[in-house]
């Protein structure tokens, strides 16, 4: 086997109690294979990704889950008296749980995020507002639980290392209220509304319509002019400001994208 040459070696303490050795080495990336395959996702609530082929990741609302075992040991830490012993050991409860959350999310994260460069070359989603969505405060919890964020964060750096990308279609693009098979958009459609009959008869489920919305839109842009795009196709939406409708991931080089990675030895 191939001996790797170490460059520097960091030790830390998270704060649950657990040390680790970040062990820094330069080696040489090798991508993943081609398969010329483009694809749609659309990011969810109940399904972390809807991809416009079929299958669907499921969101596992991981903070929701443990909700009630983080509630009580709070609950716990808040009469122990700060400084004793019996204080620390309960932080330690409380930091175990957080810290089993963080891993379970960015786990399901890199997981999902490398099936999608492994299968597909153009990876196409939604340009989403995050910070807005959040100010509603009845899914602000839900949201920030799913991590939207830092899954195209991940996915956007995968995608650049293996020389492949994630293209964002614009956010006023109405991906759920228009029918993939005939184009009518429904203006009625609500939140709560998961699937709706179109005119021309199809049953839609809405995320795997929005899916295969956003691949037909981002293909349909590919090969147009951005500037001639009309992106509401008649749809009631606030008009763009930006004046951009495709964003790829080869426009700017993520951190972290260098030769050198990191190995993490608990």
């Amino acid at each position: 086997m191939e001996e790797i040459p170490l460059k520097k070696a960091t030790l830390s303490k998270t704060s649950s109690g657990k040390y680790y050795v970040s062990i820094l080495s330069e080696i040489e990336y090798q991508p993943v294979n081609k398969t010329g395959k483009s694809v749609g996702i659309d990011l969810g609530l109940k399904d972390l990704v809807v991809i416009s082929d079929g299958p669907k990741v499921k969101n596992h609302s991981f903070i929701k889950h443990y909700q009630k075992s983080l509630a009580l040991n709070q609950k716990h830490l808040s009469r122990k008296t700060k400084g004793s012993n019996r204080y620390d050991r309960q932080r330690l409860k409380v930091a175990r749980i957080h810290e089993k959350i963080a891993n379970s999310r960015m786990d399901l994260i890199h997981k999902t995020s490398l099936d999608l460069v492994k299968n597909f070359d153009v990876i196409y989603l939604e340009d989403l507002n995050i910070k807005g969505m959040v100010k509603n405060h009845k899914l602000a919890k839900s949201i920030t639980d799913a991590s939207w964020g830092k899954f195209i964060e991940v996915l956007t750096y995968k995608a650049f290392w293996n020389d492949k990308e994630v293209v964002k279609v614009d956010r006023f693009f109405p991906s759920s209220k228009t029918c993939n098979s005939c184009g009518w958009i429904n203006n009625s459609l609500t939140l709560k509304d998961r699937n709706w009959k179109c005119k021309c008869g199809l049953v839609v489920d809405r995320d795997l319509n929005a899916a295969k919305n956003i691949l037909n839109e981002g293909l349909r842009l590919n090969n147009i002019s951005v500037g001639t795009t009309d992106h509401g196709r008649g749809a009631q939406i606030r008009p763009e400001k930006s004046g951009k409708s495709v964003e790829t991931s080869k426009k700017k080089i993520p951190s972290g994208s260098e030769t050198q990675r990191s190995l993490v030895v608990v």
